[in-house]
């Protein structure tokens, strides 16, 4: 991506400063060469060059949107199974937890390979690096809670919900209509597999 944005941005500048070059060397030197055709080959590369860059550009980019995307549903869809099915009244916090630390290398990763134009204003670089809201649920204590109390329902909410809340709206942000779709077909899946007709 970097790559494909340095391309652009060259080429850019090659399209606005090969023209006037030109247009003045075709008044200093009129005989010289061929102004015309050379400079119809010239803006022919740099406009293939600029529409090959612009395509790769975009493919990276899509790409570290989906990842960043599958990121965070990761955690979200483990939360869900983690809420719905318990074991003995025991909800798996554990699992929650870990594709929580799982989540920060991921989206640094990606997020490193992002390069807007000007990434501090790009609305798509603030929809894909959120800031958090903390909350004093998400203190360690009340997730130790969750982990070791048998009947930890109640920690298991205060800890997760809010932040899986923070979490849906960043999955709605990014792509509110796949977020739909994939989370019915998460829930459509979950109950396929967990239903009580399809064990007989």
């Amino acid at each position: 991506m970097k790559e494909s944005r340095l391309i652009i941005v060259v080429s850019l500048c090659l399209f606005i400063f090969l023209g006037p070059v030109f247009y003045l060397f075709s008044l200093l030197y009129p005989n010289l060469i061929d102004y015309m055709n050379v400079a119809t080959n010239l803006y022919c590369g740099i406009i293939v060059g600029l529409v090959t860059s612009f395509c790769q550009y975009c493919s990276s980019k899509r790409k570290i949107i989906n990842s960043i995307y599958g990121a965070y549903f990761d955690v979200y869809r483990s939360y869900y199974y983690s809420k719905s099915k318990t074991f003995l009244w025991h909800y798996n916090s554990y699992s929650v937890y870990k594709k929580m630390v799982e989540l920060n290398p991921k989206i640094v990763e990606a997020l490193d390979e992002y390069h807007g134009l000007f990434k501090k204003y790009d609305s798509t670089y603030k929809r894909l690096n959120p800031t958090i809201k903390l909350e004093e649920n998400y203190k360690a204590k009340n997730m130790i809670k969750s982990f070791f109390l048998w009947f930890n329902k109640k920690s298991f909410n205060s800890f997760f919900e809010p932040l899986m809340k923070e979490v849906e709206g960043i999955l709605l942000n990014i792509n509110a209509k796949r977020f739909e779709k994939d989370k019915a077909e998460m829930i459509r899946m979950y109950n396929f597999i967990w239903s009580d007709k399809n064990g007989k």
